[in-house]
C-alpha cells in the first residue's frame, strides 16, 4: 500500500536557509585600523611622514601600538633634502623601521640611554637639565603624545640610520676619503670596530691645510706620526652633539687634551696644535651600534 508523504509547513523555507548558509562564504575577519595609523594617515602635519610610510610599504608597522613612533615635522624632512617620491623604498624602509621603536618609551635618564627599533639598531634617548627628551642628539618639539597605546614625539631633525660598519659609513661622504685611508693605514678601522667612540673625523680639506695634500700622502707618510694624528681625531666613549656641548674638555686616544666650546651656536674643538678651532661642521652619524662621527673642519693636534 502506497504511503502519502505529509507536507509539514515551513520545512521548505528551512532547508533553502540551510543550503544558503552552507554555500554562503564566511565574511572575512576585520582589520580596524589603529588609532596610530589613524593619526598618521589623517594628521596633515606628519604628511611627509606619511608618504616615506607609504613609499616603505611598512604600514603594517604602525598596527602595533604599543610602540614609540619618532616622527620628524614636514619641515624637518624637507630641510633634510630627502626627496620621498623619487627615493628608493630599500631606503624609505630603513628610515622608516629607525624611526620606530619596539616599545613605549619615556625618556628619565640624564645618560643616553639604548633602546632597540625595527632596524636592529638603537636609538639613544636622554632628557636634559631642563627635561626636554633628546633623540640621538636631536630635540624633540614636545613630551611623548600617547595615541592609543603608542607614544609620538616629533623631532626637528630627522634621525639618519646608522651604517652597518664603519668603512660603510665613511665611502657614503666622498669629502672623508682622506680620513678614511689615514684609518685604514693605521689599522684604526679595525680596532675602532671593537668598543664605543667618538669620531671628529677632519674633510678633505682639513688634511690638505694639515700637510697631506693626496691620498698618496697619507700612504708615504710616517706611519707613528701618522698614527699619532689618527688617534688625536678619537674620543673613548659615545658622545652626540648635545653632549659635547656639556662639557669644556675631552680626552683623545692619543691622550691629548681637546678644549670644547661653542662659537655663535656651533661647536668648536681645539687641540694644543692647533692656530685656530676645528668647527663642527655636520654631526651624529652613526655606524653599527658603536661609533658616532661628527664631521670637522680641521685635523686636531
Amino acid at each position: 500500500m502506497k504511503k502519502s508523504i505529509r507536507w509539514v509547513p515551513g520545512i521548505p523555507a528551512l532547508f533553502l536557509v540551510m543550503i544558503l548558509s552552507c554555500n554562503k562564504s564566511s565574511s572575512p575577519a576585520g582589520n580596524p585600523i589603529t588609532p596610530l595609523q589613524n593619526l598618521v594617515n589623517t594628521d596633515t602635519s606628519m604628511a611627509y611622514f606619511h608618504r616615506l610610510v607609504l613609499v616603505a610599504n611598512e604600514s603594517g608597522l604602525l598596527a602595533d601600538d604599543s610602540v614609540t613612533l619618532l616622527i620628524p615635522t614636514n619641515d624637518a624632512l624637507r630641510a633634510a633634502g630627502y626627496l620621498i617620491d623619487s627615493m628608493g623604498s630599500a631606503v624609505a624602509d630603513r628610515l622608516v623601521r629607525y624611526h620606530v621603536i619596539k616599545s613605549r618609551l619615556v625618556p628619565g635618564s640624564a645618560d643616553y640611554t639604548a633602546y632597540p627599533t625595527f632596524l636592529g639598531y638603537s636609538v639613544y634617548s636622554m632628557r636634559d637639565n631642563t627635561s626636554a627628551p633628546w633623540f640621538n642628539g636631536i630635540p624633540a618639539t614636545g613630551e611623548g603624545r600617547q595615541v592609543g597605546k603608542a607614544l609620538v614625539y616629533r623631532l626637528s631633525a630627522p634621525l639618519s640610520p646608522p651604517a652597518d660598519s664603519l668603512p660603510q659609513l665613511l665611502a657614503q661622504d666622498t669629502t672623508l676619503s682622506f680620513f678614511a685611508e689615514a684609518l685604514q693605514r693605521t689599522g684604526l678601522d679595525t680596532t675602532l670596530a671593537m668598543g664605543n667612540y667618538t669620531l671628529l673625523a677632519p674633510t678633505n680639506s682639513a688634511w690638505i691645510a694639515a700637510g697631506y695634500d693626496s691620498l698618496g700622502a697619507i700612504d708615504s707618510a710616517d706611519l707613528t706620526s701618522l698614527t699619532q694624528v689618527a688617534k688625536n681625531q678619537v674620543i673613548a666613549g659615545s658622545w652626540f652633539t648635545n653632549t659635547l656641548a656639556g662639557v669644556t674638555t675631552v680626552m683623545t686616544l692619543q691622550g691629548n687634551t681637546i678644549t670644547v666650546g661653542l662659537a655663535g651656536g656651533t661647536l668648536q674643538f681645539s687641540g694644543g696644535g692647533n692656530p685656530a678651532a676645528a668647527v663642527l661642521l655636520s654631526g651624529n652619524r652613526q655606524s653599527g651600534s658603536n661609533l658616532i662621527l661628527h664631521r670637522t673642519s680641521q685635523v686636531l693636534r
